[in-house]
């Protein structure tokens, strides 16, 4: 098979031989995530058409100076009715891996080109206190990069203030020091005065000696010279002495200057900037699984907010993810989990493109607080939403949120395979470059990628196709370069991805499955060699419920089958009774087999197994087995008790038998074919048989040490499976 072709080609600025490479090495991988995105071309060309409508929506926008309103903090915003009109939207439909999430982000990038080509700028969001109602904060916007700069001007202007206050503080303290220290001085002073006065014995005003006047008690002399002498000096100094001390505690818990409140902020007028696009890159928000409060922003509770001692109510505003993502991309995986009242909000944003930041939390009460009681003005948040979910997600997301994105976006389908072409081949390369990059792996051999793209086809289960759920094979590429690393080598060989794929890279529903078949295999007796008469193998698969994942299963089933007047009367009713299958009331299709193959019977013979014979088929040692593809199973072991022509044990066989038409039984396509191959190869069967639809669609030989053989009618089944060669007669 030529799976590169031979041309050569230029991928990004460098010739490639697809003919000559023998590896990955030197693959020229792009930065642009765009170019990542592999076999969701379709997707990606409706995601560019939205993208162009969103920035025609912000050209005219910007036309219409609808942007003028939100540069004052003072100014009044527009109203509801005068706001952006909604949408686009875009709503991913797909199974995991298909690589919603990278078509988020490379959107993004996408977007950030666009507004660059039209010269539409970024916007910062800055939170003002509102000096009128202090609950009320105000709310600016400024193109990119300003925030910064108007924010670091308001910093300057209030530490100037701050510290012209610290200054004129610190010079009254220093002079009241200075005054406190004169009184206290001149206290002492004129005490050491009084001292020389008590020493010389001097006269008082009335003419009489200090000594005999206190009648030589000193300390009755000094103590009423210091309470004389205290009142106009000691008296003062200790005031201010107080007074200082009291400063100084207060400044030191932060009253003084700003005190520090929430995350060690100060009370301070500065501005808050809640949403930061300095660097220009147009916004991208993984929203997934986010709560209210992430979503639409919050008000933080401080402690010490009551008497104005903590963080002022602008400072503890926190912007939302939908605010974050104004004009840029919000993406929200599993949109379908939305809490109601969270899609509701989402609305409100949807519509209207602004709201308002308020107390929010996970919880269905915040307890009450005082930051209940503050909301602030219209916050700007026009973001593209783009949501993502699997196929279930169109009867469980919100009526009401699903309307929107039907009426003002677009719901688009993810490729779960692409067509196996040359150059889709060759885009799995690129897809292996990538990882190799991304991860620091060495490169792929030749033979590797070839045996990945094998594998992608085997998962998309079309032989024309190739699978687009890249995450898993990630997995695969990761594993394979692992085991080539600890054997030293520096390329990865074909036989590293197929003990991966064999070995390492299965999902633990299908290591449970296949656990439970092995041990379950050591009690079947499933020989696969001679023939047999009223014994033949089928195929079947286990499925895991939740997961979906699959693993092939070998059937063992018996048959009886006997004229009814061979034995008995002609007056006794006939027999007709499959066992082994699924409990009655639980089957599906097992029953519409059962009821195919009595007819199918009836058609080629004439005979009725349900009146003319005694007719018993049992699925031996099996699971309850339900689907189609056990009724071609049925029909050949009672051709082959008809015709008494044994049954080749070394075959195997699985499809959906159908009521002849024009004498021609038909077998139809049923699922789990390479699950159901694998598990007769591993068995050790020579021959497995399946109908032609799966044949052509997507099976592919080379897979398989097995010979696969394509059969379209009963005829073809038989011809495969019965030994006609030898016929054993019926005994008397």
């Amino acid at each position: 098979m030529d799976y590169f072709g031979e041309d050569e080609e230029v991928i990004r600025g460098k010739k490639w031989n697809w003919k000559a490479f023998k590896s990955t090495k030197d693959y020229p991988v792009s930065k642009n995530l765009l170019e990542w995105v592999i076999g969701q071309e379709r997707a990606l060309n409706e995601c560019y058409l939205c993208l162009e409508e969103w920035v025609h929506k912000l050209k005219y926008l910007k036309k219409e100076k609808w942007y003028e309103a939100w540069k004052d903090p003072k100014r009044e915003k527009p109203q509801i009715k005068e706001t952006a009109p909604p949408g686009p939207y875009l709503f991913l439909l797909g199974d995991p891996g298909t690589g919603k999430s990278l078509i988020g982000r490379a959107l993004a990038v996408h977007l950030t080109e666009l507004y660059k080509k039209q010269n539409i700028q970024l916007q910062d969001v800055v939170c003002w206190q509102n000096e009128v109602v202090p609950s009320e904060p105000k709310i600016s916007c400024h193109s990119a990069g300003e925030a910064k700069r108007l924010i670091l001007k308001q910093k300057l202007k209030e530490a100037k203030k701050l510290f012209l206050q610290r200054i004129g503080i610190k010079f009254v303290i220093y002079l009241m020091i200075c005054v406190a220290s004169i009184f206290m001085f001149a206290g002492f002073y004129y005490l050491w005065q009084e001292k020389i006065r008590w020493d010389t014995n001097a006269l008082t005003a009335w003419g009489e000696p200090i000594q005999t006047i206190y009648n030589g008690n000193f300390s009755n002399f000094i103590l009423d010279s210091f309470v004389s002498i205290g009142s106009t000096t000691f008296l003062p100094a200790g005031m201010m002495l107080m007074f200082l001390i009291l400063v100084t505690v207060l400044g030191r818990f932060g009253v003084l200057g700003g005190s520090k409140g929430i995350g060690g902020a100060r009370a301070s007028k500065v501005p808050k900037l809640i949403v930061d696009n300095s660097k220009k890159v147009a916004p991208f928000l993984d929203a997934t699984g986010h709560g209210s409060a992430q979503l639409f922003g919050s008000i933080a509770w401080d402690p010490l907010q009551t008497g104005g001692l903590g963080t002022p109510e602008h400072q503890r505003v926190t912007a939302g993810d939908v605010h974050r993502a104004h004009l840029g991309i919000l993406y929200i995986d599993e949109i379908k989990n939305l809490k109601p009242d969270e899609a509701i909000t989402l609305l409100t944003v949807l519509e209207d493109g602004q709201l308002p930041i308020t107390l929010r939390s996970r919880w269905s009460d915040a307890g009450g607080t005082a930051a209940m009681a503050v909301a602030t003005e219209p916050v700007p948040c026009m973001c593209f939403l783009v949501g993502a979910g699997n196929f279930d997600s169109i009867g469980q997301i919100h009526p009401a949120l699903m309307d929107r994105i039907y009426g003002y976006g677009k719901v688009v389908r993810m490729n779960n395979d692409m067509l196996n072409t040359v150059e889709n081949r060759r885009k799995y390369v690129q897809f292996i470059a990538q990882e190799i990059s991304r991860f620091r792996l060495i490169p792929f051999s030749r033979e590797a990628c070839e045996e990945i793209i094998d594998e992608g086809r085997r998962r998309s289960n079309k032989k024309d196709a190739l699978a687009t759920k890249f995450r898993p094979m990630i997995a695969l590429v990761k594993t394979a370069a692992t085991l080539a690393m600890n054997e030293g080598l520096k390329l990865v060989e074909r036989r590293h991805v197929e003990e991966a794929i064999e070995t390492h890279c299965k999902t633990i529903q299908k290591q449970i499955l296949e656990h439970q078949m092995s041990e379950r295999g050591k009690l079947l007796e499933i020989r696969p060699e001679g023939a047999k008469l009223g014994q033949i193998y089928g195929l079947a698969v286990v499925k895991d419920p939740y997961s979906g994942e699959m693993t092939g299963n070998v059937l063992t089933v018996k048959g009886f089958l006997e004229k009814r007047n061979r034995r008995h009367e002609n007056s006794l009713q006939g027999y007709y009774k499959v066992t082994g299958i699924a409990k009655e009331g639980k089957e599906e299709f097992i029953a519409d087999s059962v009821a195919k193959v009595r007819s199918v019977i009836l058609q080629k013979y004439g005979a009725d197994v349900a009146q003319d014979f005694f007719t018993h088929i049992d699925f031996a040692q099996a699971y309850g087995v339900d689907g189609p593809s056990a009724g071609v199973t049925m029909a050949i072991l009672l051709c082959s008790l008809i015709e008494r022509k044994p049954i080749r044990q070394d075959v195997a066989v699985t499809g959906e038998i159908n009521v002849s038409v024009d004498d021609v039984v038909q077998v139809t396509a049923v699922g789990g074919l390479h699950e159901k191959i694998k598990a007769a190869e591993m068995w050790g069967f020579k021959k497995v048989i399946i109908p032609a639809k799966n044949y052509k669609h997507s099976i592919d030989p080379r897979d398989y040490n097995i010979a696969v053989i394509a059969g379209e009618t009963l005829e073809d089944y038989l011809r495969e499976s019965l030994v006609h060669s030898e016929k054993i007669p019926r005994s008397p």
